[in-house]
């Protein structure tokens, strides 16, 4: 294995989940300000190509126009309105597009030049097939915001997010992989076990998050800690449906949000409490250090969103951490179980 440009490797791998750590952002604003729908196309190649002449616009508007978001909820947009809905949607997209040029063409150049093992090899092509998956998922997500009911499947939406925090958590591993000296240690196997529970309370959370953003749940109640004036609010065990109702209902969605987000408190603070003196290696220490201060900050804005009513930038920054607490959990769990 050529090992001479390892160097470039890591910053390529440190550039690429920069960048999609902003698209991740990107995208939090694209849903935040109600843009996603205002593509009502999806054309990987001519698609990159914005609208040039007022006669271009005139004929995208149109086309918007016949479709539920703007019959339903924007009847009467003027063309400027519907400008800055399109330019968020047209970012995200070309954003994607970069972010697939920008890992294929270096991987290439490094895979042509014997830089990667076998077992890494097998990794770096598991991404190339997410990153490619990720773009169908965006559409198939899109598209259901295109039929009768002008709003995006809370589940889908849930899959697109997931799909691109898996991949960013992927890449970071990668990364922490070759700059860390030493393999992180499993302390012994109740430190794995309950961190692979904390790392699924984690998934979850992240879960729900996406169905609270999909239904608008976080705009439900704008109180804390209590939702309006009760901890148990009214609605919360109406459930039409014993099974899909957990994954439907608003309220409680909130309400199971904000209770797997105590539930991961709890659990980081029991895994300090009974293992990090064990932990030997310092930059594993400051991985799980840094876990803790993410979650409890992450834990901070969403209170504040909340409060906020959820307020567009306190929105965006909410995913942004969101996505760092999931990437820096997950590389972790990655690492100790590494082989």
């Amino acid at each position: 294995m050529n090992n001479s440009y390892s160097r470039y490797i890591n910053i390529w791998l440190l550039s690429l989940a920069t960048i999609i750590l902003f698209m991740i952002a990107v995208g939090g604003l694209t849903r935040l300000t109600e843009s996603g729908l205002s593509m009502v196309d999806w054309d990987p190649i001519m698609g990159i190509i914005p609208p040039l002449t007022e006669s271009d616009w005139g004929i995208l508007f149109n086309q918007y126009k016949l479709f539920p978001e703007y019959q339903i909820k924007n009847q009467g947009m003027s063309i400027n309105e519907f400008k800055y809905i399109f330019w968020w949607e047209y970012g995200h997209r070309v954003l994607g597009r970069f972010i697939g040029i920008f890992f294929i063409v270096p991987f290439l150049f490094f895979y042509i030049k014997k830089c990667f093992s076998n077992k890494d090899l097998f990794i770096y092509l598991t991404l190339l097939f997410l990153g490619g998956m990720q773009g169908l998922i965006g559409w198939w997500m899109v598209k259901s915001g295109l039929d009768i009911n002008p709003y995006v499947s809370h589940f889908r939406l849930a899959v697109h997010l997931l799909m691109a925090q898996i991949i960013l958590s992927i890449i970071v591993f990668l990364f922490l992989k070759r700059v860390t000296l030493q393999s992180y240690k499993n302390i012994n196997n109740t430190h794995s076990a309950l961190f692979l529970i904390f790392s699924l309370l984690i998934f979850t959370t992240v879960t729900y998050g996406a169905f609270m953003a999909g239904l608008d749940a976080g705009q439900s109640y704008n109180t804390w800690p209590k939702m309006g004036d009760k901890f148990f609010p009214e609605g919360l065990f109406f459930l039409e449906d014993k099974f899909w109702g957990v994954f439907e209902n608003s309220i409680f969605i909130h309400f199971f949000h904000r209770g797997l987000a105590y539930l991961c408190v709890a659990f980081i603070l029991v895994l300090s409490i009974l293992h990090f003196k064990k932990i030997d290696l310092i930059s594993q220490r400051n991985h799980f250090i840094a876990i803790v201060t993410i979650l409890f900050i992450q834990v901070v804005i969403g209170i504040y969103v909340v409060l906020s009513n959820v307020s567009i930038s306190l929105g965006s920054l909410h995913q942004i951490v969101g996505s760092l607490l999931f990437a820096s959990t997950f590389s972790y769990l990655f690492l100790i179980f590494r082989r």
